[in-house]
């Protein structure tokens, strides 16, 4: 007889922040969220996903079902005291030079060895004009050399609510779409690995959120979560 998998339960602290931001997320952003069937029941794994507001952080840790996340976030978060308290729940990474100092790229690769899912914004900033940027290229060369799933998320009004600069968000609606997860195949470079990731993730993103250069972002094939 086969053997039902099941999540394993959240920490304390994570579920009173989801049951904090939920509220608030439902009522003044009508969050929805599709394709919660494809978020596998552990790791290790890596979350993408795309990155257009400081709102992007409350919406992960609502949709973020795994107790162990390791979320990959800039370091002046942890300036920020209730922030910074939040965002240590969820097992964050403070990462100067868009993750360019080796120290983060290894506590990276070594929540993956131990199983763990590692979310990060796949453009390694937020975008500027709402629109999907090219992949950050360390995320890149993690992807293309980990071997493990990888799990592409699409946030859309996010940027509406929130643009980078504002202050205070606006009463905008912020959908949440999670696709299939997929590999790279064995020798994938990092550039092959960023073509692949963004056509993923913008497969996910509606139209006004595509990639300029969306020539360049092939369809992906199906065969086969930094913020801030």
């Amino acid at each position: 007889m086969a053997r039902v998998q099941v999540r394993k339960p959240l920490p304390l602290s994570r579920r009173i922040i989801k049951a904090l931001l939920r509220p608030y997320l439902w009522l003044f952003h009508r969050l929805e969220m599709h394709g919660f069937d494809n978020i596998p029941i552990d790791g290790p794994l890596i979350v993408v996903l795309n990155h257009a507001s400081l709102l992007d952080v409350p919406v992960l840790m609502v949709v973020d079902p795994f107790p162990d996340t390791l979320t990959v976030v800039k370091a002046s978060m942890f300036k920020l005291p209730v922030v910074s308290w939040a965002i240590r729940q969820w097992g964050a990474l403070p990462v100067e030079r868009e993750g360019r100092d080796s120290s983060s790229v290894r506590a990276m690769l070594s929540a993956l060895r131990a199983g763990r899912p590692l979310a990060v914004a796949a453009e390694g900033r937020r975008t500027r004009s709402g629109r999907l940027e090219p992949i950050n290229p360390v995320l890149a060369r993690i992807a293309a050399g980990a071997n493990v799933p990888i799990l592409p998320v699409g946030i859309s009004g996010s940027f509406e609510a929130m643009p980078p600069g504002a202050i205070l968000p606006r009463p905008h609606k912020i959908v949440v779409r999670v696709g299939p997860t997929f590999r790279l195949p064995r020798g994938t470079d990092a550039a092959g690995a960023a073509d692949r990731i963004r056509a993923e993730i913008a497969a996910l993103l509606p139209p006004e959120m595509q990639p300029i250069d969306q020539a360049r972002v092939s369809s992906p094939s199906r065969s086969g979560l930094k913020t801030g």
